[in-house]
């Protein structure tokens, strides 16, 4: 009898140890394709990416080639909300499947989670008020502000040190919510909000008293949807979803609706998702 127990615990243990290992050696695309369903961590404070809107409708660039990715892969999507934390965090630990949240393709990234294509091309400069800082030059020594795990962080600090300036800790306050970090400015409790191009020109546009330095940049942004890290055939299947919505035509009329020419913060299309041979 004792023998007996000791076999049926054994084989349950190996049991689940074969259920484990053979979920771990499939990839997320067999999952997602398994349940029919696509799992996407995408932000709600990040205009025009993604943001509910005054309708309470949860919206955006990011929204909508997301929406468009899952409908490539045939599967439904469901939505997860992700800060600059978590939409490395919920990748890592299986909550999401891809992450559409605005996310710029940095080294440091990669060696956390992997990309897909870049999808989106942008800078990245300041939030300043008009009676404020007029270039860069003049927010050297001042209090800034950063979002919390932006790499707008590590831009600024390449900029001052490329341009000979030293870099303060102390002068740069990280902020976890945009809102704030806005409001921030117009107090004038710091000198200025970095941020993505496009971001800063949203949040400028309802309030006078602010705009966006123009004609300087602290580093460029290009985003890829997040994917988990060594996954190949889960990049692949994103990158073949995302070639198909621009060789389909689909990728530009999603652009123009959010960063087109009569958009709210209109963006110039000066490259394009690369669509590989299909032989």
């Amino acid at each position: 009898m004792f023998r007996m127990a000791l076999g049926f615990i054994f084989a349950v243990l190996i049991g689940a140890f074969t259920s484990a290992q053979a979920q771990e050696n499939t990839s997320v695309i067999d999952r997602v394709k398994d349940r029919g369903e696509l799992v996407v961590g995408i932000r709600q404070d990040n205009p025009p990416h993604s943001f509910i809107n005054e309708q309470g409708d949860w919206v955006g660039f990011d929204v909508d080639i997301a929406n468009a990715v899952a409908e490539k892969l045939g599967v439904k999507m469901k939505r997860v909300p992700v800060d600059e934390i978590t939409r490395i965090t919920y990748l890592q630990n299986g909550k999401i499947d891809m992450a559409a949240a605005s996310m710029s393709h940095t080294w440091k990234r990669d060696d956390a989670v992997d990309f897909s294509q870049t999808y989106f091309w942008s800078a990245q400069t300041f939030l300043v008020r008009k009676d404020g800082a007029k270039n860069l030059k003049d927010l050297v020594g001042k209090k800034v502000g950063m979002n919390r795990g932006s790499h707008s962080i590590g831009n600024w600090k390449k900029w001052l040190e490329k341009n000979g300036y030293e870099v303060n800790e102390e002068d740069i306050i990280e902020f976890g919510n945009k809102q704030i970090a806005m409001n921030a400015v117009l107090s004038g409790k710091i000198a200025g909000w970095a941020e993505d191009a496009e971001v800063l020109a949203n949040y400028a546009k309802p309030n006078p008293e602010l705009i966006v330095l123009s004609g300087e940049a602290i580093g460029m942004k290009q985003d890829g949807l997040g994917v988990i890290e060594n996954d190949s055939k889960m990049r692949d299947a994103i990158n073949h979803a995302l070639q198909q919505i621009e060789s389909s035509g689909e990728y530009l009329p999603i652009y123009n609706r959010w960063f087109g020419p009569d958009s709210d913060t209109p963006v110039p299309l000066d490259n394009r998702i690369e669509v590989w041979p299909g032989g």
